[in-house]
Formats: C-alpha cells, structure tokens, sequence
C-alpha cells in the first residue's frame, strides 16, 4: 500500500542542515523557546518544535530542552540512589 503523491512543497525542515542549525543553536543556550530558534534559524515554530521532539528526542523540562531519554549510566544511577534510600528507610 502506497500513498499517492501530494501537492504542495515537500517538508524540509528535517533535513540534516536544518537539524544541525537546531542544534548549533540550542548548544548555545538549552532554555532558548522554539520562536527564539525559529528566528535564529529561519524556520517557523512549529517545524522546530517538530525537530527538537520528533527527531532529537528531546522535552521542554524546567524551562529546558532535554533528552527524553535516559542513557544507561543514568538509570543505573537512579537505581542505585533509590536502593540506598530504600535501605536507610527500611532500617
């Protein structure tokens, strides 16, 4: 099954060059808004909130844009805080 083509101008905005832009721009800064870096990078709002949570993963958290995910060493981290907690309340 395959969809038939569309008319209108093709989505570019996750090419690798506008990704890398993204980036570049919340390198300097991880609190900037999407406006801010759509006006950096002269993209509209919604296409760079599409970038930042489609493709880099990523969630706006205490004003920040972070990973939405949480690497192995972090989880193990956690896991270890909580078991030590565990253990001290449970004595």
């Amino acid at each position: 099954m395959e969809d038939e083509p569309r008319p209108g101008r093709p989505v570019t905005a996750c090419e690798d060059a506008n990704i890398s832009k993204i980036l570049v721009s919340l390198s300097d800064d991880r609190q900037k808004t999407c406006e801010v870096i759509s006006t950096e990078t002269s993209m509209s709002r919604t296409s760079v909130f599409r970038v930042l949570t489609n493709k880099l993963n990523k969630k706006k958290k205490f004003s920040k844009w972070v990973p939405h995910l949480l690497t192995d060493e972090q989880k193990e981290s956690r896991v270890n805080f909580f078991q030590k907690l565990f253990a001290e309340i449970s004595n």
